[in-house]
């Protein structure tokens, strides 16, 4: 039960209001939230306001009045019994069950409003218009937040309110036009004032009391306001409150670069992690490498003995099986070699992760090394036209992809033109996530559907099944040198991928082809086949006025070219003015094409 007391009057000729003051939890609990037009509450928005009503020595602790809805069944009895008159007497509390009007009027001249009360034993009858969200936090005692904060203690802060009267038959269509002309009307402050009254005035001694990222934000705007950006355009400071954007931009440019330090410092703490793990597998590796090498010593010396001692060792059992033994523990010496480099390779990048990620976290909360990045973003803009600029979202991507990794930003720029990101450049100052969208865009949408190579070969023979075993290697060697930008490519070959269905093989191939960022085919057999699918991507290519994304492979000594005929002819005249990996040794092939891999994915 809760008792709610205030004064009732009735307002704007028609609308019977009780005002007052009560605990904000006596608030919760005689109300509840309607369905039909209010929001669902957001977890961390309410947990805000927690935090902010629990901050005892904030002193600029209050909101406004909380507006509720009182369902009346005899509304029309209530309207008939106050009528012209704008004071609201006991009589006319009779219809509205718990209201009692007592006879005093206040004040003594003027209005005459009369004190009431209104008692409520549950929250069937009162529902919450405008304020939802504060009242909220208060229904559930076992949220986390309050495992914080003390509820009973915050509960009894005492808020401002408005009780409005609503007929129950029409109760849902009055009150959301209310919500409306309460939450819609008013035209909202922009951002940009805000930050200049918070400046300017200097109202806010702990400018943390605003927000953990304010005192950083505000170091920057007083950095910014004077700088020569011009290439920039949402950090040009006019002078002028109506086209200045240059606060909004450096606070939503500090929000996201510390929003974003909780993912960088997992990363950093996950490439830690794995450092240290393939570290000992290294130190295991040597250790083993070095027992190899001893076992390897051992057996050239029996070997040797037995050249010695025996005039007929190449006939004897026990020399060819010492023999036999040594070309295996050499041939395991050497795949254990190339996993030991391919631990160092990976060492190095865990580490170069890591430094990156620590980088950032240091720079972030810099506000010199914020500022130095923003003024070598000048060349990125002065690439574009004044429109293809991009917003505000744009902006903070690029500072953010800068602090982070050079190369990442560099290919973040590239597919913003491809997909005219930068061509966006309505204001974007109200939305307080669109960068964070923009980033997850790229990073989830972007590259983890457009990481699919398709290779077009023959299949079949040994010399194709080899160059594709290479194929495979160079993308595992590119995925683990380049993990961080999450392209995972994976390679899509018709004969062991795609799957049986209704569909003919070759529409699987042409839908492959159409979806993936990258073909691969090799030359070596001349396989009429592979003809046809590099056709097939040179017109799509053609068609989106783009250049073909292929990587061909031709092996110089081809099993498939036994009459030596001239290259450029094998691997046909249409193609000799395209890039070609030419190859002998697979070993070649590998390091090329990861080298090419590289460069069509600008990392």
């Amino acid at each position: 039960m809760a008792k709610l007391e205030g004064i009732i009057y009735k307002t704007f000729n028609h609308y019977v209001v009780l005002r007052g003051f009560a605990p904000i939890k006596d608030l919760a609990a005689i109300s509840h939230k309607p369905e039909s037009y209010q929001r669902p509450a957001i977890t961390s928005h309410k947990d805000d306001i927690i935090r902010f009503l629990g901050d005892n020595n904030n002193e600029y602790r209050y909101f406004p009045e909380i507006t509720l809805a009182c369902r009346v069944n005899d509304y029309e009895e209530l309207i008939r019994s106050v009528g012209g008159a704008n004071d609201v007497d006991w009589e006319d509390a009779r219809v509205i069950p718990g209201l009692k009007v007592l006879s005093q009027k206040i004040p003594f001249t003027g209005y005459r409003a009369r004190h009431a009360n209104l008692v409520k034993n549950n929250n069937r009858d009162i529902v919450r218009v405008d304020g939802n969200h504060r009242l909220e936090s208060f229904d559930n005692e076992d949220d986390d937040i309050w495992l914080e904060y003390d509820m009973k203690e915050i509960g009894k802060l005492i808020v401002p309110y408005t009780v409005i009267f609503s007929n129950a038959e029409v109760a849902d269509r009055f009150e959301a036009g209310i919500f409306h002309n309460i939450n819609f009307k008013q035209v909202p402050l922009r951002l940009e004032a805000s930050l200049r009254i918070i400046i300017d005035v200097d109202a806010f001694d702990d400018k943390e009391k605003l927000g953990y990222e304010y005192p950083l934000a505000i170091k920057l705007i007083k950095h910014i306001e004077n700088a020569d950006l011009r290439s920039i355009p949402w950090l040009q400071n006019h002078n002028n409150i109506e086209i200045d954007y240059y606060r909004t931009s450096c606070l939503r440019i500090v929000q996201l670069l510390q929003h974003q330090e909780k993912i960088i410092q997992k990363k950093k703490d996950e490439a830690e992690k794995l450092y240290r793990k393939s570290n000992n597998e290294l130190k295991e590796k040597d250790n083993i490498i070095k027992s190899v090498g001893e076992e390897i010593e051992t057996l050239q010396n029996s070997l040797r003995r037995q050249e010695i001692d025996y005039s007929d060792f190449r006939f004897r059992s026990e020399y060819r099986e010492t023999r036999d033994n040594l070309k295996n523990v050499k041939n395991n010496k050497s795949i254990l070699v190339r996993e030991r480099d391919e631990l160092k390779h990976s060492l190095h990048y865990y580490n170069s992760i890591a430094i990156k990620c620590g980088n950032y976290l240091s720079n972030i909360k810099n506000v010199n090394r914020i500022e130095n990045v923003i003024y070598k973003l000048q060349s990125v803009y002065n690439d574009f036209s004044e429109a293809q600029r991009g917003n505000i979202a744009f902006l903070c991507a690029l500072v953010y992809y800068a602090l982070l990794d050079e190369n990442q930003m560099n290919a973040f720029v590239t597919w913003a033109k491809v997909n005219g990101i930068n061509q966006i450049t309505e204001p974007d100052d109200l939305s307080t996530d669109s960068s964070l969208n923009l980033i997850n865009m790229f990073e989830q949408i972007y590259q983890s559907k457009k990481n699919e190579v398709f290779v077009s070969m023959q299949f079949g023979d040994s010399q194709s099944e080899l160059i594709y075993e290479k194929i495979i290697r160079s993308i595992e060697l590119f995925n683990q040198k380049h993990s961080g930008i999450q392209l995972n490519l994976h390679p899509i070959r018709i004969d062991r991928t795609i799957e049986q269905s209704t569909y003919s093989i070759q529409d699987k191939i042409l839908e492959a082809i159409q979806n993936c960022s990258l073909i691969i085919a090799d030359l070596s057999s001349h396989n009429i086949n592979v003809y046809h699918e590099i056709g097939y991507a040179m017109g799509i290519a053609r068609s989106n006025n783009m250049l073909p994304n292929m990587i061909l492979l031709y092996k110089e000594n081809t099993d498939h070219n036994k009459d030596n005929t001239d290259v450029d002819k094998f691997v046909g005249f249409n193609l000799r003015n395209l890039s070609q990996l030419r190859f002998k040794d697979y070993d070649l092939l590998v390091d090329g094409l990861v080298k090419r891999l590289e460069k069509h994915y600008e990392v």
